[in-house]
């Protein structure tokens, strides 16, 4: 029990340092601060015999690492030599392999704990350092010199040269610095000075991303496929309900993402991707409707002066944007 307990403090340790508290000295409510997108947690050992036969069974011999033993199910994650950083085949994994494993900060509760991978790494040489895997959190920015430093959730920085070579995953279509927007995932081979070397860009699992930050006097602001620093993008603003909540302009929102919004007298808003509905939801209402079902949201939805707002992160959510607080 006392394992198990250090496994799920561990993981949740992990989560909170990508948590950022968000609130301005004004007048106004404060926006409540919420957590940011945490982080992936790294687990690593050497595949080992696995009497239940599902996921792969890892050990390393850190035992002062609550992930000491952890099974993982890799899915459809990729999987990538570390030496080519082509992908290996999953029935190449023998007894004995080491990998590498960036998983959410989350597990099963069971001893071992069961994780889910988000990307492995295998074949790492024995006089090499493995390869990261961050998630773009901010535009990168130009450092001194010709360098730009990327933030990723999570905190962490990395700095990139003229150098530094990109590569795209599973397809031949070409990338560069300026394609690491805020929700690309990268793996990253860094040289003897840490700055990046080589970085695989895998693609991309957003219809786009959305900043929020808080303006004087109070006011709220929302930022989708841009941010705030002058890069391109489409800024609105939000209101606020007694409590708080920000509540972002469906409409100008949905449609900067490329979404059609149209306007239903018996379902309310309706938001539409390539003929498909992705959800609806009425004026007042503390439900949405999804291909899903009824689901559950923050706040109740508000229509004001003829606009619909939906809270901003529900929002985000279920147009699949990734979502950052400025």
């Amino acid at each position: 029990m006392k394992k198990l307990t250090a496994v799920l403090l561990a993981l949740a340790l992990a989560a909170s340092l990508s948590l950022t508290a968000f609130a301005e000295e004004t007048e106004a409510p404060e926006v409540p601060a919420e957590p940011e997108p945490a982080s992936a947690v790294r687990v690593w050992g050497k595949v080992t015999p696995w009497d239940a036969k599902e996921g792969l069974y890892l050990t390393n011999d850190d035992e002062n690492d609550p992930m000491h033993e952890v099974v993982v199910h890799l899915g459809d994650a990729p999987l990538v030599d570390a030496a080519t950083g082509l992908p290996m085949e999953r029935d190449s994994i023998k007894e004995g392999d080491t990998l590498y494993v960036w998983v959410g900060p989350a597990a099963t509760m069971s001893l071992p704990p069961q994780v889910f991978a988000t990307v492995a790494v295998g074949n790492v040489a024995a006089d090499a350092a493995a390869p990261e895997y961050y998630e773009v959190a901010a535009v990168p920015v130009k450092s001194e010199g010709s360098n730009t430093i990327i933030q990723f959730v999570g905190g962490k920085t990395l700095e990139v040269t003229d150098k530094t070579e990109y590569t795209p995953w599973l397809t031949r279509q070409i990338v560069r610095l300026e394609d690491l927007i805020p929700g690309t995932q990268i793996l990253v081979w860094k040289d003897d000075a840490g700055k990046a070397e080589k970085i695989l860009v895998f693609g991309y699992a957003y219809e786009g991303y959305m900043t929020m930050m808080t303006a004087p006097l109070g006011k709220v602001l929302v930022c989708v496929n841009g941010d705030f620093n002058g890069t391109e993008g489409a800024q609105f603003q939000c209101k606020k309900t007694e409590e708080g909540v920000a509540m972002a302009p469906v409409r100008k929102v949905a449609e900067a993402a490329g979404f059609d919004v149209r306007w239903d007298r018996t379902l309310g808003a309706v938001i539409s991707k390539g003929g498909e509905t992705v959800l609806s939801v009425r004026p007042d209402a503390v439900t949405i409707q999804t291909s899903e079902g009824d689901v559950d949201i923050s706040a109740p939805c508000i229509l004001d002066e003829g606009v619909t707002y939906l809270p901003a992160d529900d929002l985000a959510m279920w147009l699949n944007l990734f979502f950052t607080r400025g």
